[in-house]
């Protein structure tokens, strides 16, 4: 009995134990989520925390990575509360499906945003011009251009007909938009748009486009201390700009790759890359390596098709010219299959990229000296491909039976001469191999030297005796 109460008093003492530890979990639990939930519902603009300015940095096209670049690192500086966004930028245009993205982006951002034209010297050309105008804050440095908005296709030349005049009716829309609604000068932008108008920091400055000149990121700073600025419906006042910790965002890994592949010269090596690779591997199979480079290539090439406005007609002809170049290797025409390659490999890199959709001053396609290095480097193989292939056509031929003219051997079996009075006939080694042979004239004994005039129908050799003492 005494056992029993015993073994159910230590029951009871472990339970209260089990709900004693639950009740102190449920309570720090609780104390977490309160902690949380108190520092969620912080005041969002108060001027005495540690919010951040957060910086990142756009030096190149407008491509896909940028977009994607700047929507996180907006995300971050909203999820880190940041006191402003600043987005210094360099660009000489790039594609406008991208532009309208990154527009879209500082439109609609949760914190104060300035993008900055710098380093001196740099731009904000062509589809930079829109993204510029539409942060909260317009500001260039010294010695830097903006403008030149005139949408132009990846080779620099216009867009024509009626599908130039669409292009740029939208885009003047668009400008206007981003003009009135951050208060910039729309007319300028139309300017920008139909004209194709730059200007320096300066004049800038004089025709209210951009809000001041900065020299660096603390003069930035120090200018925009204690202005007013509007985020949605809500008028806040940025302070404590200077003294704020700085926080720069780097591309991701992601990022920085489809930066790469944006790239229309990489992405048509890329492509030729895997075209090599999986031909060599079926060429030779087994030899793996190549296959591996290949595959490799052909999968990144499949991503850059999927980032770039490839034009299907300009992949069809670099296509069409390894099929010429394999047909020149299999099946040789002294060069026709294989210059017809390279024509097809020259207008497919120029044609790879759908210019329509892209919008570069400075061009946003293949560059030509890539192109003509590529098909320099391919005609010059074709040409040594060609003369080792007419070299063996009159070379003399030294395997099979055509082969055996000229060479020498020893007797084996001692010529006799024939029962009808003709030529002796016996057998010899040549090469390590006994063939039948009869002599032009003579009867050779067994060990004595011959050499091989010809080679006869039925493994038969026709020989003569050589200078040579016997063996």
């Amino acid at each position: 009995m005494e056992r029993f109460c015993a073994r159910k008093a230590w029951y009871a003492l472990r339970g209260n134990a089990r709900r004693g530890l639950s009740i102190s979990l449920a309570g720090a639990l609780l104390s977490l989520f309160l902690l949380g939930a108190a520092l969620q519902h912080k005041p969002a603009w108060s001027a005495d925390d540690a919010r951040p300015v957060v910086t990142v940095t756009i030096d190149g096209p407008i491509n896909p990575a940028a977009d994607d670049y700047l929507k996180t690192s907006l995300a971050y500086a909203a999820q880190r509360n940041a006191r402003l966004f600043v987005l210094q930028l360099n660009t000489p245009g790039g594609l406008l499906t991208s532009m309208q993205k990154m527009v879209e982006s500082l439109l609609e951002a949760k914190v104060p945003t300035v993008v900055y034209v710098s380093p001196r010297g740099g731009s904000a050309t062509s589809a930079g011009v829109f993204v510029t105008l539409a942060a909260n804050f317009a500001v260039m440095a010294p010695g830097t251009t903006i403008g030149a908005a005139h949408p132009v296709m990846g080779t620099g030349g216009d867009v024509e007909g009626k599908m130039g005049e669409k292009v740029e009716n939208f885009t003047v829309s668009l400008i206007k938009a981003i003009a009135e609604q951050r208060g910039r000068n729309a007319a300028w932008a139309e300017k920008a748009v139909r004209e194709s108008v730059s200007v320096t920091d300066r004049q800038a400055l004089d025709e209210k486009i951009i809000d001041f000149i900065a020299s660096d990121v603390d003069d930035l700073l120090r200018q925009l201390e204690e202005r007013q600025v509007k985020i949605g419906d809500e008028e806040k006042r940025l302070a404590g700009l200077a003294g704020a910790p700085r926080e720069s965002v780097p591309m991701s890994f992601k990022q920085r790759v489809v930066n790469v592949l944006s790239d229309p010269n990489v992405a048509i090596l890329l492509g030729l890359g895997a075209m090599l690779g999986l031909g060599i591997e079926l060429y030779h199979p087994g030899a793996i390596f190549p296959g591996i480079f290949g595959a490799i290539c052909l999968v990144l090439s499949l991503t850059a098709a999927q980032v770039l406005p490839i034009s299907l007609g300009g992949v069809a002809l670099l296509v069409l010219s390894v099929v010429f170049f394999t047909v020149e290797l299999f099946m040789p025409s002294f060069g026709i299959w294989g210059a017809s390659g390279i024509v097809c490999l020259i207008l497919g890199a120029i044609y790879f990229v759908d210019t329509e959709l892209v919008w570069s001053v400075d061009g946003f396609s293949v560059d030509k000296g890539l192109i003509g290095s590529v098909a320099g480097i391919v005609g010059a193989l074709l040409l040594a491909v060609i003369y080792l292939a007419i070299s063996a056509t009159q070379r003399k031929v030294t395997t099979g039976q055509e082969g055996m003219a000229g060479k020498a051997g020893t007797v084996k079996v001692g010529f006799t001469p024939d029962a009808s009075g003709g030529q002796s006939r016996g057998k010899v080694e040549v090469n390590g191999e006994i063939w039948k042979a009869r002599c032009v004239s003579g009867t050779p004994q067994a060990g004595e030297r011959i050499r091989v005039v010809a080679a006869e129908e039925g493994l038969q050799l026709l020989v003569e005796l050589s200078k040579e003492d016997k063996a």
